[in-house]
C-alpha cells in the first residue's frame, strides 16, 4: 500500500488512501493550461464498477463552477482533462458510478501556483474545500483545523483577504473551539467598532454577532445599517428578500415596483437592470403557480437568457402535466422551451462552461428533459404519434439514463402499436431494475412468448435483482452501529439495543429537508411492504431541527402528513453545543437524508445518502439491502 505524501508546498500531486489514487499532470499547475490527470480506482468502491464519471469543481477568483469531465480508459486507469483560465486557483475532483461514490476520505484536489508558490486564493479555496465543497461533493469528512490553517496561509500571503473573509474565518474558528472562538470573535467586534462605520464594516460586525448567535445584537446593528444606509446593499437585500418571501403574485409585483422606485433604479442602466431582471423569474414562477398564463408569459419573456427562459417554460409545463390541466397553454410553452434550446446553440458559450462541447452537451441534456415534458403533454392530448417522436428524442439524447423517461417511452410505443419494440425495450428496462406496474402491463400486452407471462417476467426481475445484489455487495460495510435510546412522538423510548435480531432502517431527516420529503413516498411504500415482517423495523430520526419549539414543529408536520405511517424519533441536542445533535454526531453524518441499514447483530451494513429519484427506486434499493443485511446477520450469528 502506498503512503500519502503531502507537504505545505504540495511537492507532489498524488493523493492516495487505501489504493485508489489520482495523479495530476503537474505538481505545481498554473492557470490557463489544461490540467490532465489519471485516476486509478483500485482498492476503492469504484474498482469493479462500470460507467465511472467525474465532476470537477474549479475555482477562479471568487467563483466556483462544476464541470463534467469526460473520461477515457486505458486498462483500469481513467484519464481526464480540465480546461483552466488564468485565474484558476483550485480544482477538486469527485468520482462516482451511479449512486456509488469513491470512498477516499481525503478526496482529490490540487492548488494552483505562481513562481513556485500556491496562490493566496488557492489557500482560501482549500479552506472552503475542508468545510464545504469536499463534504458536499467528495464525501470527505469536514476538517475545520485544516480549513483554519489554509485561511491563515491565504491571509499571510495576501493580507487584504482577511478583511474580505473575516466572518467566514471566525465562523470556522468558533465551530472548532467555542471558548477560543468566542474570545476571538469578540476581539474582532471591538476592533471593527473602532473603524469607520461604513456599511461594509457594519455588515461584518452583524455577521460576527451572528457567529455568536446573539440575535438581539445582530438586530441592533442591522437597524443602524438601515438607518445610515437606507438605499445601501443591506437595505436592498432586505427588500429583495421580502419580495422572495411574498407568496401572493400581485403583492410580489407591487413589491418589485416599489423596490425600483425606493432604490431609484434606472432600467436603462445596465447594472440596475441586472438587479431587477434577476427578479423576473421569481415573478414568472409566482404567476405560474397562480395559473395566470398571461402574467407568467409576460415576466418569462423579460428573461433575456434563452436557456433560463426555457427552464421557466418547462417548469410550468411540467406542473401542468402533473395536474392534468391547462394543457393547450402548457404544450405551447413546452414547445417554445425546445425552440429556445435550439436557438441557444448559436449563442456565445457562457464563461462557466469549460468548452463549446461542454456547453452543447448541457443544452442537449436540457433538450432531452424538456422533450420528455412535451411528449407527456402531447400524450395527454391524444397525439400519440407526435408524443412518441419527441419521447424517442428524449431517451436517445439522455442515453436511456432516466427510468421515468424510459417507462413513458415503452408506454408510447405500446400506444402506437410498436409491439416488437415494446418487448425489446421493456425487457431491457426491467433487467436494469426499472420495472413498474405500467411497464409490466405494457410488456404483458405485447408479449408473444410460449412460457407463461408471469414466469417470463419473474425471470427478468430475478436478473435485475442479481445485478443489484452484485452492485450492493461491493458497497457493504461492517461496523458496530452506535447505540441510542430516543423518545418517539408518542412518548415511548426506542432503544436500538432492544432491536437485536432485526434489520433496522435508520433514516435521518428534518422537516426543512427537500430531498427528505422527496424520499418519503418511497419510504412509505417500503414501510407498508414490510409491516408484516417482524424482523424489519423502520426508525425515522428527526435531527438538525433547531427551532426552539422543535417538538411542536415536528408533531405539527406529522399531523399534516398523516399519510406517512412513520415511527418518528427525536434526536437529542448536545448539552455542550445546542447546534449539534448527539446521535447523528455518533453516526458521523454530513448530509440528510442519510439511511443506515443495521443487521440483526447490530452492525451497520449499508449507508445511503440522498434520494434515489423515484418511489419505486427507493423500495427496490431497500429490498436488496434488507435481504443482504438479513443474510449477513444470519452468517454472523452462526
Amino acid at each position: 500500500m502506498k503512503k500519502l505524501i503531502l507537504s505545505i508546498v504540495a511537492i507532489v500531486a498524488m493523493v492516495q488512501v487505501h489504493a485508489q489514487s489520482v495523479k495530476f499532470s503537474s505538481a505545481m499547475p498554473k492557470g490557463g493550461t489544461p490540467l490532465t490527470f489519471t485516476y486509478d480506482p483500485a482498492g476503492g468502491k469504484l474498482a469493479q464498477l462500470a460507467d465511472v464519471k467525474c465532476i470537477a469543481i474549479a475555482s477562479a477568483g471568487k467563483v466556483s463552477r462544476s464541470i463534467v469531465v469526460p473520461l477515457s480508459k486505458e486498462g483500469m486507469i481513467y484519464k481526464g482533462s480540465i480546461p483552466t483560465t488564468d485565474s484558476t486557483s483550485f480544482v477538486m475532483l469527485a468520482f462516482n458510478s451511479g449512486e456509488t461514490k469513491d470512498d477516499n476520505q481525503a478526496g482529490y484536489f490540487t492548488k494552483f501556483y505562481k513562481d513556485g508558490k500556491p496562490l493566496a486564493m488557492s489557500h482560501y479555496w482549500e479552506a472552503q474545500y475542508w468545510t464545504t465543497y469536499g463534504p458536499a461533493y467528495g464525501g470527505i469528512k469536514a476538517d475545520r483545523a485544516k480549513a483554519i490553517e489554509n485561511y491563515e496561509l491565504a491571509f499571510q500571503q495576501e493580507p487584504a483577504l482577511k478583511d474580505t473573509y473575516i466572518v467566514q474565518y471566525l465562523g470556522v474558528q468558533n465551530g472548532l473551539d467555542k471558548v477560543k472562538g468566542e474570545k476571538m470573535v469578540n476581539d474582532y467586534i471591538s476592533a471593527y467598532n473602532k473603524k469607520s462605520q461604513s456599511e461594509d464594516n457594519l455588515i461584518k460586525i452583524a455577521g460576527m454577532y451572528n457567529v455568536l448567535r446573539k440575535k438581539a445584537a445582530v438586530d441592533s446593528v442591522n437597524t443602524i445599517i438601515k438607518t445610515k444606509y437606507p438605499t445601501g446593499q443591506f437595505a436592498y437585500g432586505q427588500a429583495a428578500n421580502a419580495l422572495y418571501a411574498e407568496r401572493d403574485p400581485v403583492k410580489k409585483e407591487e413589491k418589485l415596483n416599489g423596490l425600483i422606485k425606493d432604490f431609484n433604479l434606472d432600467l436603462n442602466n445596465k447594472a440596475d437592470y441586472s438587479k431587477v431582471s434577476a427578479l423576473y423569474p421569481v415573478l414568472a414562477s409566482s404567476y405560474g403557480q397562480a395559473k395566470n398564463n398571461e402574467k407568467f408569459e409576460f415576466y418569462s419573456d423579460k428573461v433575456e437568457n434563452k436557456s433560463s427562459r426555457a427552464g421557466l417554460y418547462n417548469s410550468y409545463a411540467w406542473a401542468s402535466f402533473e395536474a392534468k390541466e391547462n394543457l393547450d397553454f402548457a404544450a405551447k410553452i413546452s414547445k417554445k422551451s425546445l425552440d429556445l434550446i435550439e436557438l441557444s446553440k448559436q449563442d456565445p458559450v457562457p464563461s462557466y462552461y469549460s468548452s463549446p462541447e461542454d456547453y452543447i452537451k448541457g443544452l442537449e441534456s436540457s433538450y432531452a428533459s424538456y422533450a420528455d415534458t412535451y411528449a407527456a403533454l402531447l400524450d395527454l392530448q391524444g397525439k400519440n404519434e407526435e408524443a412518441l417522436a419527441f419521447q424517442e428524442a428524449a431517451v436517445t439524447k439522455n442515453n436511456f439514463s432516466s427510468a421515468d423517461m424510459n417507462i413513458r417511452y415503452v408506454n408510447f410505443l405500446a400506444k402506437n402499436g410498436k409491439k416488437d419494440k415494446v418487448v425489446t425495450f421493456g425487457e431491457r428496462f426491467v433487467k436494469a431494475g426499472q420495472g413498474t406496474p405500467q411497464l409490466k402491463a405494457d410488456l404483458k400486452a405485447a408479449y408473444k412468448g410460449t412460457a407463461p407471462f408471469e414466469v417470463y417476467y419473474a425471470g427478468l426481475e430475478k436478473e435485475a435483482m442479481e445485478k443489484e445484489k452484485a452492485k450492493f455487495v461491493k458497497e457493504m460495510i461492517n461496523m458496530p452501529a452506535p447505540k441510542f435510546a430516543l423518545m418517539n412522538l408518542k412518548g415511548q423510548k426506542v432503544d436500538l439495543a432492544s432491536l437485536k435480531g432485526k434489520v433496522v432502517i435508520v433514516d435521518y431527516w428534518a422537516t426543512w429537508c427537500g430531498p427528505c420529503m422527496a424520499s418519503f413516498p418511497g419510504m412509505q411504500l417500503a414501510v407498508e411492504k414490510y409491516k408484516t415482517d417482524p424482523n424489519v423495523v423502520f426508525l425515522f430520526i428527526n435531527t438538525w431541527q433547531r427551532e426552539d419549539d422543535r417538538e411542536k414543529v415536528v408533531k405539527e408536520w406529522a399531523a399534516a402528513n398523516s399519510k406517512y405511517n412513520f415511527n418518528i424519533l427525536l434526536d437529542t441536542k448536545s448539552p455542550s453545543d445546542p447546534d449539534k445533535f448527539e446521535v447523528i454526531e455518533k453516526y458521523k453524518v454530513d448530509g440528510i437524508p442519510t439511511k443506515f441499514i443495521v443487521d440483526g447483530e447490530g452492525n451497520i451494513r449499508f449507508k445511503k445518502v440522498g434520494f434515489s429519484g423515484t418511489a419505486d427506486g427507493v423500495v427496490k434499493e431497500l429490498d436488496v439491502m434488507i435481504e443482504l443485511a438479513k443474510q449477513s446477520g444470519k452468517t454472523a450469528s452462526k
